[in-house]
């Protein structure tokens, strides 16, 4: 019924936690598809190890190709009605199945979102910012599933943002693939752009949110993000960031522009794309004298054109946006 999805490259040190969490699932018809994306550790040895143990745990062996291509591939071999991916270094409460399934069924909904949780999370990232490791695990309570509540919408760019401090009880927050059950027809003919290796999860996300699912959001922590300084994020060169980023603004607005109902954009654009857009220019101002200029001048002039940098969401946007027009002029 439900296929997790879960890309593996070099994770050996994480991978049993994630494993052991699908396998403790409260509800049982379930398929483990791990995508072993080239791993050069023991992350392939003990995939095979849970592979001969669990019949439920299909193991997919590929070249490096990274993580949307991984996932992508684990979206074509689902058999589940229904999705969920899950990153290999994270894990999940033992009701998550259970209870994003019930609430599917109840509403008839094609994506349910939860939340991870936050205190778990700026706990451990604390602790790395003062050079402490401190331990991810959780005390994990058991939920009552007739006493959730959730919040049922057919408008999910209105619940929907990037921003850290948007108000609203109901915010799904980010751009994430995890955190959500899809249901597979929902997601099966929307794939991850390949090319692209950071933020690669904003297009896709974007063409899932203006597909205009009936969603069902409720608030509980059922994801443990676990937070390592070794992310794509955190260790990319400027210029490798500006231009990642920069596609991944630029396939979005494209997908959101061809789709859009009135009202939508401004409100998409205001919530998401320009968080993406201050986050480029940033690893514009941070790479200095080794960016490409050029370069970086005509993807923001064809981006300019396609109207990207409309409708900024407040005073700190729109400084950003004398910046890149002051910018592109030099």
């Amino acid at each position: 019924m439900i296929s997790v999805v879960v890309p593996v490259y070099n994770v050996a040190k994480y991978l049993r936690r994630c494993i052991d969490s699908v396998r403790a699932q409260t509800y049982t018809d379930w398929e483990l598809i791990c995508i072993n994306d080239g791993s050069t550790d023991k992350s392939a040895e003990i995939l095979n190890e849970y592979g001969a143990l669990d019949a439920r745990i299909r193991i997919i062996n590929k070249k490096n190709e990274g993580v949307s291509a991984a996932r992508n591939d684990g979206i074509a071999a689902a058999l589940g009605e229904w999705i969920l991916f899950l990153d290999s270094d994270d894990y999940i409460h033992p009701q998550t199945l259970e209870i994003t399934h019930h609430i599917a069924n109840s509403v008839n909904a094609d994506i349910v979102s939860f939340r991870h949780d936050i205190r778990m999370h700026r706990r451990v990232r604390a602790g790395m910012r003062v050079g402490i490791r401190i331990s991810s695990n959780v005390r994990q309570k058991t939920y009552d599933i007739s006493r959730i509540k959730y919040k049922v919408t057919d408008n999910l760019i209105k619940y929907a943002t990037e921003r850290n401090h948007s108000m609203g009880r109901w915010r799904v927050r980010h751009c994430y693939p995890v955190m959500h059950l899809y249901r597979r027809n929902l997601i099966s003919n929307i794939a991850f752009d390949t090319d692209i290796r950071i933020t690669e999860d904003f297009p896709w996300w974007t063409r899932v949110i203006f597909s205009h699912p009936r969603a069902a959001i409720t608030r509980l922590p059922l994801y443990y993000y676990v937070p390592h300084w070794s992310s794509a994020l955190n260790n990319a060169h400027a210029q490798r960031l500006y231009e990642n980023v920069g596609m991944s603004i630029a396939r979005s607005y494209e997908a959101a522009a061809a789709v859009a109902r009135p009202g939508e954009m401004r409100r998409w654009q205001r919530e998401f794309l320009w968080p993406f857009i201050i986050t480029c220019v940033r690893a514009v101002r941070r790479a200095g004298d080794e960016i490409n200029r050029q370069s970086a001048v005509d993807r923001l002039q064809h981006m300019e054109k396609m109207g990207c940098f409309d409708n900024p969401s407040g005073y700190r946007a729109r400084k950003y946006r004398r910046w890149i027009r002051g910018f592109i002029k030099k």
